[in-house]
């Protein structure tokens, strides 16, 4: 849904008509057999035509683009198809770290995670000619899709409080544990707001899923709270909504972030943080001290750019960490430290520099 989303925005962007196109499903030839195969048969037959063989409703050469986004890894081999078949005159766009050679790929739309990724394999890897940074990953939310106005004030019984849960594990130094499940449903019952939202990935495993109905939806929908004494206690429950994206026909994470007064993210999805953030929302990211290695740099970068915040509610187990030097109000969700008013992340500067560079590319390709 989302990287439909993001090749959208790039496509209209360039203004250049765009068509959304489906993988072939084959349950006898995977599609990484399927592209190595269609590889093999140019060396006998290079100059073959016809429907694509890992793309739906194509014809032959004369409808193939000029332009091919992808977003995901499953899209590899029907991206490297296309630029196979039109003679590398298709320019090949990927948005994140592809699982292929990076120099089969044109365009690469790299985040600064994916920039330090690189960097630890080595200095020359995070400078490529054919790469262009953001510091997010590229959402493709802009300030259009703003609902309410960002930044005021709500009463609790008006706030919508939005939390997204991922797939579980970051390769760049994150892996859901069941306390963790526990810290954020502890987390979430100091916060009283009207209406919440939990999002899960398509890619959460499902025993994980299992763990958080049993120890952080079902908690939140019946609100049991922790006594100082041990003892257990029943309070007001909020009114919880699972919008679980591995089911069909569920509301866009554009217009739920949108319209929320504040959004929580769980340290795995990197993908909502970048797409709250560009929606302009306050987002408090939870278990980031689980975090290992490169994502914990990660986050204290986007800290110190106030473009998120560590969940900490007031009154929750980590309230004993507060500063005592603390002037002026304090943040109720992140009620540790003293904060820099938050930052307005620009993604349409984002958007521009994508564009900017293709178009640089598309010239010196036709050169």
């Amino acid at each position: 849904m989302l990287n439909d989303y993001k090749a959208a925005r790039i496509s209209a962007a360039l203004q250049l008509p765009h068509e959304v196109k489906r993988l072939c499903q084959s349950e006898l030839i995977p599609a990484r057999l399927r592209q190595k195969l269609t590889e093999i048969r140019s060396y006998f037959r290079p100059e073959f035509s016809g429907p694509l063989s890992l793309i739906e409703g194509t014809v032959g050469n004369g409808d193939l683009p000029q332009i091919t986004i992808a977003a995901s890894n499953s899209c590899i081999p029907a991206l490297l198809e296309v630029k196979q078949r039109t003679h590398s005159q298709s320019l090949a766009v990927y948005l994140g770290l592809p699982d292929t050679s990076l120099s089969k790929i044109d365009v690469l739309v790299l985040s600064r995670l994916d920039q330090m990724r690189l960097r630890y394999l080595g200095p020359a890897r995070a400078n490529l000619e054919t790469a262009v940074c953001t510091l997010l990953p590229f959402s493709g939310a802009l300030k259009d899709d703003l609902s309410p106005p960002p930044w005021l004030p709500e009463p609790a019984s008006q706030r919508r409080v939005a939390v997204c849960i991922g797939s579980g594990v970051e390769s760049a130094g994150f892996q859901l544990q069941s306390s963790d499940i526990d810290q954020l449903a502890e987390g979430l019952m100091h916060i009283q707001p009207a209406q919440m939202y939990i999002l899960l990935s398509r890619e959460l495993h499902p025993r994980l899923k299992a763990k958080i109905h049993s120890q952080l939806i079902d908690r939140l929908r019946h609100k049991i709270c922790s006594r100082p004494d041990g003892r257990e206690l029943l309070a007001s429950a909020a009114h919880v909504n699972v919008v679980d994206y591995f089911l069909p026909d569920q509301p866009s994470p554009v217009s739920i972030l949108a319209s929320a007064s504040l959004v929580v993210v769980n340290a795995d999805d990197i993908a909502s943080v970048s797409l709250a953030a560009s929606l302009q929302r306050p987002v408090y990211i939870a278990g980031e001290e689980s975090t290992t290695q490169i994502l914990r740099n990660y986050y204290k970068l986007l800290d110190a750019g106030n473009i998120v915040r560590r969940f900490y509610p007031q009154g929750s187990r980590y309230s004993y960490m507060v500063m005592p030097d603390i002037e002026g109000p304090i943040d109720e969700f992140s009620a540790i430290r003293d904060h820099e008013p938050w930052a307005r992340y620009d993604s349409q500067h984002d958007l521009d520099s994508i564009t900017a560079f293709i178009r640089q590319r598309i010239r010196k390709l036709n050169e």
